[in-house]
């Protein structure tokens, strides 16, 4: 009798734990598998949660993190936040993700999302928190939403905004007796014609100094560069619905690589060379007929070049240095206006026992307390949230603003310009990593090539397609 009570008691312990076990699975508030979050829901930050910030390479961005996490305690205080703060490479951070060690949040590049988000599939999705937490996407830049988002749902909380602009030697333009371009900007007539008839202009040799110039000077085997000109022309390079690139066969593709290397062969810019690959890259031979313009001085020489916010501090005091006027101007817009953009941003890892916390952290970055305390040093980047770029004057520092003085002020609303232009930085954001690697390696010389004669563009992309779209499909059926 007793062992049939002693069995009884043990069945019994046994059915409560399974009925709790599926009582807490059924309230579990994120199932990896499914995505979403069980209906009536609501979240409970508190607790432990990690964050893994691995660009902490300096005091300025220690600071950045440790006043984030600060003003996120400051609503959330029941959250204890752990922060490792180093400086560690993503093949380091891939390891620790694999490994999963990486902790409860992470720091990602744009260009890691669609890795980690499809590929890995190491990243919770952040759209089911939005709303509980009173987050306002439609005060955030949409491209800002965009770049963390990868089919549909958000994966990373993005901390800045950050896209392409020229710098540009005002000194230059003056002694041409050009229009400012920035008041061509403000007009809408910057277009991609008006900078190449600026360039043909800027390229000339002034005889009684001996002294070069050329028009500008473009990467053009870099993706945040090259990627407008793939759309500039109503082009659509790729297609994630039916797994496919199209770089030969569409032939607005076609027409934007074609409007880089006619650009360069004009003679009117310098071809930067980059190796994205670590492949090797390719230059603009020096010929009888083709200039390659590399000896030229970027800041004394040249008078329109590509650049972010990030690096104005250096250049600026670079120009100024050297007795030089100066401004930064949007990038011209070609038939189809595109902006390469890129940004950074904090995403939850998919094993997080801590979603609720976890979610609360990342997503603290798209609001005002949460971008005013990350980038409230001098020079922060240029925020992600709408209500702050247009009027908050934190990040328009050091120089001058031209709203301020439209004289001597710098014009600082080229990095907020045209923001419905935006596009994305890095072709590895909308592809996979493996199809994305295919399309770098020939993007990254077909310039050099076509111009110096040694393999047509039209055969380059045609040999990029079917790779890329043979690589593609191994994925897929694989």
């Amino acid at each position: 009798m007793r062992k049939k009570l002693t069995l009884f008691k043990a069945a019994a312990a046994l059915v409560m734990a399974m009925l709790l076990a599926v009582t807490l699975l059924g309230c579990r508030p994120y199932d990896p598998a499914e995505g979403i979050l069980d209906e009536g829901y609501e979240p409970d930050p508190s607790g432990k949660v990690k964050l893994n910030y691995y660009i902490a390479a300096n005091d300025a961005l220690k600071k950045a993190i440790n006043d984030y996490v600060s003003a996120f305690n400051q609503k959330y205080s029941n959250v204890k936040v752990q922060t490792s703060l180093s400086s560690r490479t993503k093949e380091q951070i891939a390891a620790e993700v694999a490994a999963k060690t990486v902790g409860d949040v992470l720091f990602l590049y744009e260009s890691d999302v669609y890795n980690y988000a499809v590929t890995q599939k190491a990243l919770m999705q952040l759209d089911y928190f939005v709303e509980a937490y009173g987050i306002d996407l439609a005060n955030i830049f949409t491209a800002m939403v965009d770049m963390g988002t990868v089919n549909g749902r958000l994966y990373m909380a993005t901390c800045n905004y950050n896209h392409i602009i020229y710098y540009y030697n005002k000194d230059l333009i003056k002694a041409a007796n050009l229009t400012d371009p920035v008041e061509l900007q403000n007009n809408g007539t910057w277009t991609w014609d008006t900078f190449k008839e600026y360039c043909r202009a800027l390229t000339f040799t002034d005889e009684a100094q001996g002294t070069n110039y050329v028009g500008a000077a473009l990467r053009l085997g870099y993706s945040a560069e090259y990627i407008p000109f793939l759309e500039g022309f109503g082009g659509k390079w790729y297609d994630t619905a039916e797994k496919r690139v199209s770089f030969f066969s569409d032939e607005r593709v076609l027409q934007g690589v074609k409007e880089m290397c006619d650009f360069v062969r004009s003679n009117t810019c310098k071809y930067y060379a980059v190796d994205v690959t670590g492949q090797g890259y390719k230059t603009v031979k020096n010929t009888p007929s083709q200039m390659n313009f590399q000896s030229y001085n970027d800041k004394t020489q040249v008078a329109f070049r590509a650049g972010e916010h990030d690096n104005m501090i250096t250049i600026g005091r670079d120009y100024e240095s050297s007795g030089i006027d100066w401004d930064v101007v949007a990038v011209p817009a070609l038939p189809t206006h595109r902006v390469g953009t890129g940004c950074s941003g904090f995403a939850v890892f998919n094993g997080t026992r801590n979603p609720d916390a976890a979610a609360a952290l990342a997503l603290t970055i798209l609001t005002e307390e949460g971008q005013t305390a990350y980038h409230g040093q001098e020079g922060g980047a240029v925020p992600n949230i709408k209500s702050l770029a247009y009027n908050n004057g934190y990040w328009r520092v050091p120089f001058e603003d031209r709203r301020d003085d439209p004289v001597n002020g710098k014009n600082y609303d080229a990095f907020i310009s045209f923001p419905e232009a935006d596009t994305y930085a890095f072709v590895e954001c909308v592809i996979p990593p493996e199809v994305a690697d295919v399309v770098k390696k020939y993007m990254q010389n077909v310039v050099p090539e076509d111009v110096n004669g040694e393999r047509s563009l039209e055969n380059t992309l045609a040999l990029l397609e079917a790779e890329a779209n043979q690589k593609w499909d191994s994925i897929f059926k694989g």
